[in-house]
């Protein structure tokens, strides 16, 4: 009777987990449109990319308050399971073998980005990545994997397709919107399996993402159809490298269903 009750306990568990996990990912397509009209303070607007912050930490702390909620745990085991705290020396070893191949080749064919400033810099290549993994990957796929434990599959699948989807709104023809929601949910997926993969260490799909979001910001990439060809190949080449990588760098894989 007992095993049947812890059972039963489980699997609600389970379920009251997928459902925080699924609320927050919905919270995070629509926060912005939810949100930004309410951030017009001076010093808010004032400051670049201020309310994308300040939406990306809403998505973060709405996100970790349903799933602590949902896992009646404390708040450091949350924090554990997004693998935010794990060693990052390994994976800035495997980002810089992985990505120095695609700096080298742009730094020799492809002219500076002339619009790129510090501001671009700092939230477009280093915060926003950040704010992302820590949502997509650390929380979304963390909590599915180790509280919930789903196959680490669908665990990533369904923060994938959320993370294209919410990039829908970068592009404006059709054609355009299609490419971004595909490129994007093809990178969550990804940036999720290189979280597994890599032991729940959420470093590598961080550096990763921001190695990649460095990239486009630096160099004047897909700007015309020759430009998305060449920016497409290099794009490529660095996710086999990174993968390949990671077999090599990466610790055995933990037992995972």
């Amino acid at each position: 009777m007992s095993g049947l009750t812890d059972l039963i306990h489980t699997h609600r568990r389970a379920l009251a987990l997928f459902a925080a996990v699924l609320a927050g990912l919905t919270f995070s397509a629509f926060s912005g449109s939810l949100l930004r009209p309410y951030l017009t303070a001076e010093w808010i607007t004032g400051v670049p990319y201020g309310r994308s912050a300040l939406v990306s930490l809403a998505d973060i702390a709405v996100m970790f308050a349903l799933v602590w909620l949902a896992a009646w745990s404390g708040p450091a085991r949350i924090a554990a399971v997004t693998g935010f705290g794990a060693s990052p020396v390994r994976p800035l070893l495997w980002a810089g073998a992985s990505l120095a191949p695609a700096i080298l080749i742009c730094a020799f064919l492809v002219p500076l980005s002339a619009e790129a400033g510090p501001a671009d810099y700092g939230w477009l290549v280093i915060g926003g990545p950040i704010a992302e993994e820590i949502v997509y990957r650390g929380l979304a796929v963390g909590v599915l994997v180790r509280l919930a434990r789903w196959h680490w599959l669908p665990a990533v699948i369904l923060p994938g397709l959320v993370f294209g989807a919410v990039h829908a709104g970068s592009g404006a023809a059709p054609v355009e919107i299609a490419g971004i929601i595909a490129i994007t949910g093809l990178g969550g997926l990804l940036f999720g399996w290189l979280f597994v993969r890599w032991n729940f260490n959420l470093w590598p799909p961080i550096l990763l993402h921001v190695g990649l979001n460095g990239l486009w910001t630096a160099f004047a990439l897909g700007e015309n159809a020759i430009g998305v060809v060449f920016a497409n190949a290099v794009r490529f080449g660095t996710v086999l490298l990174a993968v390949a990588l990671t077999f090599v760098l990466a610790p055995r894989p933990a037992a995972r269903r």
